[in-house]
């Protein structure tokens, strides 16, 4: 995670990386960079919450039902993590929608990666489905990376699509 004041926002810009996440009620900005990967962006509208997860993998069973790989890299773990967070923090599940970003086909080369982009995506919906919370805005799929920027205090996502697979984090190219 990265920390900086945004001299173009005026406020603190949060970005996070894969495998992790963050809420907050504070008036920031939670930013990051997807290929593949997916970010549920999560906001209570009455307690003005938001939080963001960026996973990589949708994550497979090992074992039984109750054992899902454990760590934020995966969609289950990452997103329920997610949601008890916004609960810690005073949310009620009633008042939490959420808006889904990523799972672009940007991964190169081998073929045993060409379910990844569909699987997380799949994740997040069914996840999403399973905990009562409603998705009002997707972007997914497609050849596209994606710069996600979220207002903690409105819910607004401010959204780039790229056909370049080389693109930085660098706030000053975002155009809200």
């Amino acid at each position: 995670m990265n920390t900086q004041f945004s001299q173009r926002y005026e406020k603190r810009l949060v970005t996070i990386h894969p495998g992790e996440l963050y809420v907050s009620s504070e008036d920031e900005i939670i930013a990051t960079l997807l290929g593949s990967c997916v970010a549920v962006c999560l906001h209570d509208r009455e307690k003005k919450i938001s939080g963001m997860n960026h996973y990589m993998l949708e994550g497979k069973l090992s074992g039984s039902f109750n054992n899902f790989e454990s760590t934020n890299k995966h969609a289950f773990h990452s997103l329920t993590t997610l949601i008890k967070e916004m609960l810690k923090h005073g949310c009620k599940k009633e008042n939490i929608t959420a808006k889904v970003f990523g799972g672009g086909k940007v991964l190169a080369g081998e073929m045993k990666f060409h379910t990844i982009p569909e699987d997380n995506i799949t994740a997040a919906r069914i996840i999403l489905e399973m905990e009562d919370i409603v998705i009002t805005e997707s972007d997914t799929g497609g050849k596209f990376t994606r710069k996600v920027l979220l207002e903690t205090k409105t819910g607004k996502v401010f959204l780039k699509k790229s056909l370049n697979t080389n693109v930085a984090m660098d706030e000053a190219t975002v155009n809200p």
